[in-house]
């Protein structure tokens, strides 16, 4: 009896969902970010939006076709339930496309919509020459935040590198053990750079941001120096007008989003699974059957995890915290074996509450934590992202001391008052969606260039010991197309 009323009751399900909706700004063809992405929203048969899944993902065929030829586009493509009868869906184009038909099987529906105009692969060079038009294209030009932007330049009204470099020079690259920074100069859309230090090897991600941007936009002609380490590093007096992926309250650093966030918004679905949506689409155990407890999975990064884990040990129904190996308190190492196995970060979210402390700075898993359904504790610190200025305690996350002092008493208040913490993960999930998605980041990195650029006094000229940041041979994750730019005729064909 109970299998024929569920049977009954898929079946109804299925046939409830006959007409849906498409919306989002993938389906404008100069929305051009790395993947893009657009929703259906399922309705029933008078027009009602439903509130459930009413189609299982994997009976829902997406297939991308050019319309010139009718052949299948190469792409990768995904889609996410989202649990509330909408779907996710994202595609990364592996070849540049005009007029792209996107076919959709959803339930008893077929769906046929034409993308029109060229939409450009993430590696294909053809850049908007208007930055103006291309912040409005990806839909960031009211949305954005400047807010630690306008804090970051406040210290930096004129840059004249032709004084900040000798000083740099005596005081970070005469160092190279110590500080790993590269020198970079955009001319004409045309990246170089100088990189000083034993151990530059990060600077793979700040070349593929650029590299990716000068791609999609014509950046203004600026010289920077950036910062590739996690510590942020203009300090004293007379601090330098240095690019970081972290800041500080001590520091002056101007900050860009971590290269964490932005690997992970250049390598969504291609050589990475972390990334927002992943989170944002990570509903495998609804908020009412979630284990009631403070969940923490990392390495010693900082002395506070190490006695996050001796709380777990006292109050085993309140913390789950374990560490997964040691590198820095490796004299303590015999109270904290055996280690953890490493936990798959959607699977944090079987918890209810999210324990976010420090890494070395600032935790930079801490974006992806905002998008996921777990009520977030965060440790006060000194560190900060890009992002950090516009979320508000007690909104968005709940605060605790650095000490962690406060994290028991504050932890029992959350499961005392489940409906106000079911409310704060949902302003963190939407917070995430207006300041954390990849237009989001990409338009804010050409932000601060074309702010920076704007401060600069010195002419930006090419040094005769740069070297030449290419395409593709300088990116692990660009495949080459071979692509014609319809927006100029001065953009010629490029081999990448």
């Amino acid at each position: 009896m109970l299998l024929v009323l569920i049977c009954h009751l898929l079946l109804t399900i299925n046939s409830v969902s006959t007409q849906s909706r498409l919306y989002g700004p993938g389906l404008r063809a100069s929305f051009q970010v790395p993947v893009r992405y657009f929703y259906l929203e399922s309705h029933d048969l008078k027009g009602n939006k439903l509130n459930y899944s009413s189609e299982r993902v994997d009976r829902i065929e997406f297939h991308l076709t050019r319309s010139s030829d009718q052949h299948s586009a190469h792409s990768y493509r995904k889609v996410d339930d989202l649990h509330d009868g909408t779907y996710l869906f994202r595609f990364r184009l592996y070849e540049s496309v005009e007029n792209l038909q996107l076919f959709i099987r959803f339930g008893k529906e077929d769906i046929n919509y034409v993308i029109k105009g060229y939409l450009y692969s993430d590696g294909c060079y053809c850049p908007q020459t208007n930055i103006t038009q291309w912040f409005d294209s990806l839909e960031c030009s009211s949305a954005l935040s400047t807010t630690q932007l306008r804090a970051d330049l406040k210290l930096f009204d004129k840059i004249d590198m032709n004084t900040i470099i000798p000083k740099a020079k005596e005081k970070y690259f005469q160092h190279p053990q110590t500080y790993a920074l590269c020198h970079y100069v955009i001319k004409d859309n045309t990246i170089y750079r100088k990189c000083h230090g034993e151990h530059v090897g990060f600077k793979m991600f700040s070349d593929a941001i650029l590299l990716s941007l000068s791609r999609k936009v014509v950046l203004p002609d600026v010289e920077f120096l950036m910062n590739l380490g996690d510590y942020p590093l203009s300090s004293g007096d007379d601090p330098l007008p240095i690019i970081s992926w972290c800041g500080s309250e001590q520091t002056y650093d101007i900050i860009l989003p971590t290269y964490d966030i932005t690997e992970a918004t250049l390598q969504m679905l291609s050589r990475t699974s972390l990334d927002i949506f992943a989170m944002l689409t990570t509903r495998d155990v609804p908020w009412s059957k979630k284990n009631p407890k403070g969940f923490f999975r990392g390495r010693d990064s900082c002395r506070e995890r190490l006695d996050l884990v001796r709380l777990s040990k006292k109050h085993p129904d309140l913390i789950d915290a374990n560490l997964t190996r040691m590198f820095f308190f490796r004299d303590q190492i015999s109270e904290f074996q055996p280690f953890s196995e490493q936990v798959p970060m959607n699977k944090f979210f079987d918890y209810k509450y999210q324990i976010s402390l420090d890494g070395t700075v600032a935790s930079y898993r801490f974006p992806y934590l905002l998008a996921g359904d777990g009520l977030i504790f965060k440790q006060a610190s000194s560190f900060y992202e890009h992002f950090y200025r516009d979320l508000a305690p007690n909104q968005h996350y709940i605060p605790i001391k650095k000490d962690l002092s406060d994290l028991i008493e504050k932890l029992q208040w959350a499961k005392k008052h489940d409906e106000e913490a079911q409310k704060i993960v949902k302003r963190s999930q939407r917070f995430t969606r207006q300041n954390l998605l990849p237009n989001h980041i990409l338009c804010y990195h050409v932000n601060v260039l074309q702010e920076y650029a704007k401060r600069l006094i010195s002419p930006v000229q090419v040094l005769p010991d740069m070297e030449l940041v290419q395409h593709e041979s300088d990116e692990s994750h660009i495949k080459k197309d071979e692509c014609i730019c319809h927006r100029s005729k001065s953009l010629n064909h490029i081999d990448l």
